[in-house]
């Protein structure tokens, strides 16, 4: 939900911030093109200026077929001045200035989280009531590193805006992103030892 810009022209809430309405970009291709990154989704400038590497083809491709091959078109003019993303055959561009986008909610998923903790323990029974037990736990004992999803509530730093750059950034682990980089989901991998005694 962009809601830096007021691409569809509807003004802004009544609450503030978020200085405007939250509008929705349009998005052509496979959503599965579109996975967050350490450094987010492709972003390129807006113009139709043929060989230019700050544009890009299918963008322009895309704002001028919704622009029935119209240059200075609603859809041409936004993408000029919002940008738009692209990666693979995938192409995200802001609404046509006064049109909402064709995208739909949560469209777009997550790397997913793979996480494997192990823990082992040894017991000692040393009279009827005297016991002990050693135990040693190993969270991510595969040190498998776990992006935060860019925009993930509580474990995300809110990359789910286009109009705010980097857009689709997965910049931390969950736990850092919540602040819990000790012993969270997502951090590296940690080693905890433990002795106990009942009695």
């Amino acid at each position: 939900m962009d809601e830096g810009t007021d691409a569809a022209g509807i003004g802004p809430l009544p609450v503030s911030p978020p200085a405007n309405s939250p509008i929705r970009w349009n998005f052509f291709g496979n959503p599965r093109d579109f996975k967050p990154s350490a450094s987010g989704i492709p972003y390129f400038s807006g113009n139709h200026i043929q060989g230019d590497p700050t544009s890009n083809a299918q963008c322009n491709a895309e704002a001028l077929a919704l622009d029935q091959g119209n240059t200075a078109g609603p859809a041409s003019t936004a993408l000029n001045l919002f940008g738009c993303y692209a990666e693979g055959n995938s192409v995200m561009i802001p609404p046509a200035l006064g049109n909402f986008g064709n995208m739909s909610r949560n469209m777009f998923s997550d790397l997913g989280f793979k996480d494997l903790d192990f823990s082992i323990a040894k017991n000692w029974h040393f009279t009827e009531r005297l016991h002990a037990q050693f135990r040693a736990e190993f969270f991510n004992i595969l040190n498998h590193p776990n992006l935060a999803n860019p925009y993930g509530g509580q474990n995300g730093f809110g990359f789910n805006d286009p109009s705010a750059l980097p857009f689709g950034c997965a910049c931390a682990t969950p736990d850092v992103a919540a602040a819990n980089p000790v012993i969270g989901s997502g951090g590296s991998r940690a080693v905890q030892l433990g002795l106990k005694f009942t009695f």
